[in-house]
């Protein structure tokens, strides 16, 4: 059984309450777990050690950039324990940053609601029962997915003019909620101002959505591509 008794006491702290309700999923950066954060249902987004993960994206840009303290830089240009955990904490902390960055601009994400330790606590797509499911294991109307493509690309171009780009967007990672998309999993994406790859990762993430899509109804990847300069 995962300990959760560093979250919920830094809740307390910050006068919160949080209860784990159920274990929902689990990835190679984290787990997913049905808790109550002051009461209401939410979803906890909870990294896993540092030293269990690949961070195979998350820090080709901020390696360096955001630690003041001359010995934290040297740590985690050493990459030693003490500072893969200074990569794990600014991560998430710049994630959850992002999240509120792009759901504020309207895109398509759950909404992000609190971070703390190692966790993220987000609006849940689904309820006490059951969880959003993901695209890849529905079936979509035509006007279903002209709708879900149409939101699914604006909001790549929200990431793309806040500087990020998902890197691993496909129908594994965008769920289904009343009749709507989500797009999720952010650990792995990358900063266009510094990634030198930045525009094929980009369109890899449009040709992957585009082909899903055009199972159901007329897309235009070279439209879609244009909008990006």
């Amino acid at each position: 059984m995962q300990d959760f008794s560093q979250i919920i006491e830094q809740a307390k702290a910050f006068g919160h309450t949080v209860a784990v309700v159920s274990h929902i999923k689990s990835g190679k950066e984290a787990a997913v777990f049905r808790a109550m954060l002051d009461g209401k249902i939410v979803a906890m987004k909870v990294y896993k050690n540092p030293e269990e993960r690949s961070f195979q994206n998350a820090y080709e840009y901020l390696a360096g950039k955001f630690y003041k303290s001359p010995s934290a830089r040297r740590a985690v240009a050493k990459k030693n324990k003490f500072g893969r955990k200074l990569k794990q904490k600014n991560w998430i902390k710049r994630e959850f940053f992002m999240l509120q960055k792009f759901h504020e601009a309207g895109a398509a994400i759950p909404r992000p609601i609190l971070q703390i330790d190692d966790s993220i606590f987000m609006e849940l797509l689904g309820d006490e029962g059951i969880v959003a499911p993901r695209l890849i294991d529905i079936e979509l109307d035509q006007n279903e997915a002209a709708t879900a493509y149409h939101s699914i690309i604006e909001s790549i171009l929200i990431f793309w003019e806040h500087g990020i780009v998902h890197a691993d967007l496909s129908p594994y990672n965008v769920l289904w909620w009343k009749s709507k998309p989500f797009i999720i999993d952010f650990p792995q994406s990358i900063d266009k101002r510094l990634h030198p790859d930045a525009r094929n990762i980009l369109d890899r993430d449009l040709k992957n959505i585009t082909k899903y899509f055009g199972r159901y109804t007329e897309v235009d990847l070279a439209a879609a591509e244009k909008r990006f300069k």
